[in-house]
């Protein structure tokens, strides 16, 4: 059986809004920008969140409209980041896209709640998809490529990370988890891991190999229990 995905991260597309965010939507002095954005992050809400709403798309021409962005989140590297409509950041996250040829893209009707670290790394792209809600504590970390589809559910504490050590060095293959997918509280997912579309990990499961589309997977490391369905989604 073939299973569809639905992945709104082409790489044509990407590359294409890579260059505009290279281009000629820079402004001409980052620095301001940066001091700017600092300026507006402490403000405490109801002020806060109103200001951010409104000046975020003005400083920032690749930042959505209707954005709901908590006191002290914390966004590191503004020119590296693509944000859509209506995305929700509550307080203390961090998006750290301080890096040389770093994007991190955020879909419409993201959420990040509480305390989510996003960080990048040289020369790496962090995708979440359109409507994916990431819970409290969760760290998402590159340097490799990082892609988590739409309406995707990733419960608190989780941990995505995009890059292994081993006796002689490091490598970063990068991590994709395709659409609808529900990440358990607690669970780790390593690099170079697919997660199939419509996939659910089990609370605190290690995923270290690919995951196929509908499965339910548990434990340390992560084993496949049972596929979900039969045929895709209507």
């Amino acid at each position: 059986m073939k299973v569809e995905t639905h992945n709104e991260f082409s790489t044509e597309k990407f590359a294409a809004q890579t260059v505009q965010v290279a281009g000629s939507e820079r402004p001409k002095d980052p620095t301001l920008k940066k001091l700017l954005f600092s300026l507006v992050e402490p403000i405490p809400r109801p002020l806060g969140t109103v200001a951010r709403k409104f000046l975020y798309p003005i400083l920032s021409k690749n930042w959505g409209k209707g954005s709901y962005v908590q006191a002290w989140v914390e966004v590191l590297g503004v020119n590296n980041i693509i944000a859509g409509d209506n995305i929700r950041i509550l307080r203390y996250s961090i998006l750290n896209c301080d890096f040389e040829n770093s994007l991190l893209k955020l879909g419409k009707d993201v959420s990040l709640d509480r305390n989510v670290s996003i960080r990048l790394g040289e020369n790496c792209t962090v995708e979440i998809g359109e409507g994916t809600y990431i819970g409290p504590f969760t760290c998402v970390s590159g340097p490799g490529n990082i892609t988590i589809g739409r309406h995707c559910m990733i419960a608190s504490m989780a941990g995505i990370y995009a890059k292994q050590h081993h006796h002689v060095g490091s490598r970063t293959e990068g991590i994709t988890i395709e659409d609808k997918c529900w990440i358990g509280t607690g669970a780790k997912i390593l690099d170079g891991v697919t997660i199939g579309y419509g996939s659910a990990i089990g609370a605190g499961a290690v995923v270290t190999k690919t995951i196929p589309p509908y499965s339910v997977a548990v434990g340390v490391p992560a084993r496949v229990l049972e596929n979900r369905r039969t045929t895709p989604d209507e």
